[in-house]
């Protein structure tokens, strides 16, 4: 009986195992199922995170418009070369469409962005090899090659060259370039260095139809080291008003008085004296120091204004320029109009100069600035008018009251009889719409007498004045220029007088 008792007590003991062990079995299993449930979720989730951040890279290095890569593919990828090759001899080319501007001008923006479509496209055919390239910003193109020779390079260039030409048979599309070959010793040069370096290569391009490239040099290192030194300089000579107004005076041909001035920037620069904008004002278009520049002379030009009125000096208007750049936006009205109620000015006392090639054959957007610059009532002026093919529908499309025909412009036709015809019935034409007609660049009395003769009205230049500080203009215009210059006149002859005689005879005759 005791030997039954423990075989059962056995078998209980071995099915309660056995149990315990299917238990443990069914549990294992179902673990070990959801860590594979689990493992494979999870394998998911990092395939969509890989995937997601892929697509992030890619998005992040690539140019949204192009599709090629971008300034910060390119910087990552030339850094990589650097790195990888330190013994290869690297050239950078960096190339822009010339004619951009003129392309989104006349055909439209999106225009432009074809053009600029068909270039990266054209580029993965072009250069190919030890080489990478990348759409660095709106208008400039950047290729990395490495070992190459001089040889390969103009091989690129032209096929590059080549290709754009074939893009339209309506307009051409021309590119300058600029080669830079990178010394590895300059090791303080940056990425975006290297691609400036390009730009100041193109701009030594002076003739793209012969030669549309150029190296950059030593002598160019040197420029664009004192423009970097010079860009510094710039805020801190606003900051500290070290820009100085100067004014050149207008003068009527009728009455040989001051009547108006255009305002001129002059740069007071510690050890170099007055500098002229010529020093400066490329550098300043390049930048965009150029809007707080125009601000700050505006500012300048009403205090003169403020000064002679609290001084009880009869206020001359004085014409400011606008510069291009200005007419991307609305913004700057506000600002003029600011400055004119801070100092109490009225809106005849200052003439908007607009930039010909601003307003040349301008987009909707420009014409509904200056459209609305005319209904805010200030004085508007087409500048430079000439100098590069000034349409004829900026006189009549245009709600403008004056052009002033360019310097260049004069000259070039003062010395023909073909060229005077020309400014003779152009400023026929402007008289004829209503238009004040002001020539720039008079440099002698033969040409302020033919102004005069031909109807100009306001004419400017070295033959009456230089700029002037605004102490020597004050005096200049107290000074009686009426006696200083005398503009040609026209004395009736004796048969001329017997003339107009006969003729007021037979009128009066007619009328009796």
């Amino acid at each position: 009986m005791v030997y039954v008792i423990m075989i059962l007590f056995l078998i209980g003991i071995i099915g309660f195992l056995s149990y315990r062990l299917y238990v443990k079995d069914v549990q294992y299993k179902y673990k070990a199922e959801k860590m594979t449930h689990l493992e494979h979720d999870y394998a998911n989730k990092i395939q969509g995170l890989e995937s997601a951040v892929d697509s992030l890279n890619k998005t992040a290095y690539t140019h949204t418009v192009t599709k090629i890569g971008n300034i910060d593919y390119f910087i990552n990828r030339c850094t990589s070369l650097f790195e990888r090759f330190p013994d290869s001899v690297f050239t950078m080319i960096g190339f822009s469409i010339s004619n951009l501007g003129k392309i989104n001008q006349f055909f439209g923006p999106s225009e432009g962005d074809k053009v600029m479509v068909y270039t990266a496209e054209m580029l993965k055919y072009s250069v190919t090899g030890n080489a990478t390239y990348a759409h660095v910003n709106s208008n400039l193109f950047g290729i990395l090659l490495r070992d190459t020779t001089e040889e390969e390079i103009m091989k690129i260039i032209g096929a590059i060259t080549a290709k754009l030409k074939d893009y339209s048979p309506t307009f051409a599309v021309t590119a300058i370039f600029g080669i830079y070959y990178i010394d590895c010793s300059r090791t303080g040069d940056s990425m975006m260095d290297i691609m400036n370096y390009t730009l100041l290569a193109q701009k030594a391009v002076t003739d793209p139809k012969t030669v549309n490239y150029a190296y950059f040099t030593e002598a160019l290192i040197r420029s664009y080291n004192e423009n970097k030194k010079m860009s510094v300089e710039m805020e801190e000579a606003l900051d500290n008003h070290k820009f100085i107004v100067y004014l050149q005076p207008m003068i009527d041909l009728h009455s040989y008085q001051i009547v108006s001035a255009e305002a001129l920037v002059r740069w007071d620069y510690p050890g170099k004296g007055i500098l002229s904008p010529y020093a400066f004002l490329p550098l300043f278009e390049n930048t965009s120091l150029i809007q707080k520049l125009d601000y700050y002379m505006w500012e300048e030009c009403c205090k003169v204004i403020r000064r002679w009125i609290d001084n009880k000096i009869t206020p001359l208007p004085i014409a400011m320029n606008i510069s291009p750049i200005h007419l991307q936006g609305t913004a700057f009205i506000d600002k003029l109009e600011q400055l004119m109620h801070s100092y109490l000015i009225s809106k005849e006392l200052l003439i908007l100069e607009l930039p010909e090639r601003g307003v040349a054959n301008a987009t909707k957007e420009v014409m509904d600035i200056i459209t609305k610059l005319r209904e805010k009532n200030f004085s508007l002026c087409i500048d430079n008018f000439g100098s590069v093919h000034s349409p004829l529908n900026l006189l009549k499309d245009y709600p403008i009251e004056r052009i002033k025909l360019d310097r260049s412009f004069l000259m070039k036709n003062s010395t023909s009889n073909e060229g005077l015809t020309i400014l003779r019935y152009l400023i026929a034409m402007a008289k004829e719409l209503d238009l004040t007609v002001i020539t720039e660049g008079v440099e002698s009395l033969q040409q302020a007498n033919f102004l005069t003769d031909i109807g100009c009205d306001i004419a400017q230049g070295y033959f009456f004045a230089k700029p002037l500080s605004v102490r020597h203009f004050d005096q200049l215009n107290k000074s009686m220029l009426r006696n200083l210059y005398r503009p040609s006149e026209y004395y009736p002859t004796f048969e001329d007088f017997a003339k107009d005689v006969d003729i007021l005879t037979q009128m009066m005759q007619r009328v009796g």
